[in-house]
């Protein structure tokens, strides 16, 4: 469910008019411009994109920087929900058109070869979870971020090879086996360049405050 409203002048005050509300179902959006490209912020609830992405996060976005465009591999980008077409959620491209996606015992392929992932510390990151492994994977391109796991051996880390089809792209949640993204072929799936809108830019307010001004990577 989507619930748009009017922005006011209240947004000047935290560096842009307009806001998103993202969550696993449902999303609430306000959003508008100051004078020339569009924006959104987004509140984030959700643990899907940890640790990129924390809950409590407020986030600054460009808005429909990508509708119709193919993003770069890499990109962390908010789309609507394919099956209702109005629903927003937020995560991170991995697959292009053409690409050939599989999850085997929890390591990523893109085109028959494994993407590279090494372990990284998790001090500075803010684990939620002691269970939660973080490695940096590094897809084709070069393109690289921290992925969080609990295991390899969770009911998505297994799956069909994905072949992508043109106009659509295949996504994936940070925080890999706490994510509804597009290895659910009934949910998120493949998901149509029609549906891409916004790119997230940075943390522009959370409750950990630390995290006012990160980049979102």
């Amino acid at each position: 469910m989507a619930r748009k409203r009017d922005s006011g002048w209240i947004w000047i005050a935290i560096a842009a008019i307009g806001a998103v509300v993202i969550v696993p179902g449902m999303a609430l959006r306000i959003s508008g411009t100051l004078g020339g490209p569009g924006y959104s912020l987004y509140d984030i609830p959700s643990l899907s994109m940890f640790p990129n992405v924390h809950v409590g996060d407020h986030v600054f976005a460009l808005a429909n920087v990508y509708r119709d465009q193919v993003p770069p591999r890499g990109q962390i980008v908010v789309f609507k929900y394919p099956p209702d077409g109005e629903t927003d959620y937020i995560k991170r491209v991995v697959g292009l058109p053409g690409d050939r996606i599989q999850v085997r015992a929890g390591r990523l392929y893109i085109n028959e070869q494994l993407v590279p992932r090494e372990p990284v510390a998790d001090a500075d990151i803010g684990a939620v979870d002691s269970r939660l492994a973080f490695y940096r994977e590094i897809l084709p391109g070069g393109a690289s971020h921290i992925i969080a796991e609990t295991g390899d051996d969770a009911p998505l880390d297994n799956t069909e090879v994905f072949v992508v089809p043109d106009g659509h792209i295949f996504l994936l949640g940070d925080n890999r086996d706490h994510s509804s993204d597009s290895r659910i072929s009934t949910g998120v799936g493949y998901v149509p360049l029609a549906l891409l809108r916004d790119k997230p830019l940075f943390v522009f307010w959370s409750k950990d405050l630390k995290r006012i001004g990160e980049k979102i990577r």
